[in-house]
């Protein structure tokens, strides 16, 4: 099992922070940023913590990140390996979130409104981290 983290990042608590992606699999699609937790990440807060720094290049606190869902279909990912995600949530406003520029596996950053999201413009299975936000807020 690969472990993967993913975060679920509201800005002025109604907007979703996306990445689109840069590489396979699903390139250009929309998805939440995140990645493999290294062997050098204390927690699985930490591992997010610097995820969002190397693809969004945010310095958000692990302590600001709670757990939102774990994703873990045995072919949620197309690549070789089983990954389990535990998605996260964090809040931020969008003074903070203007900030954001891609690197790593981004192509760009993109704000959206939570409400106007679609499952096929989402990639992986991070449009059921979006639902779940959706039901928890009233959206």
């Amino acid at each position: 099992m690969i472990r993967t983290v993913d975060a679920a990042i509201i800005v002025d608590r109604r907007f979703l922070l996306l990445i689109r992606r840069a590489k396979p699999p699903f390139e250009d699609r929309l998805v939440l940023p995140g990645g493999h937790v290294d062997e050098d990440d204390e927690t699985l807060a930490d591992a997010i913590a610097r995820e969002i720094r190397e693809e969004v290049g945010l310095d958000i606190s692990p302590a600001a990140f709670r757990p939102l869902m774990i994703l873990d279909a045995p072919n949620r990912d197309p690549r070789p390996g089983r990954r389990v995600s535990t998605v996260f949530i964090a809040e931020i406003t969008a003074e903070v979130a203007s900030a954001a520029r891609a690197d790593s596996d981004a192509a760009e950053v993109v704000i959206r409104d939570l409400s106007s999201l679609a499952p096929e413009e989402i990639g992986f299975d991070h449009f059921l981290a979006i639902a779940a936000l959706r039901r928890a807020r009233g959206v």
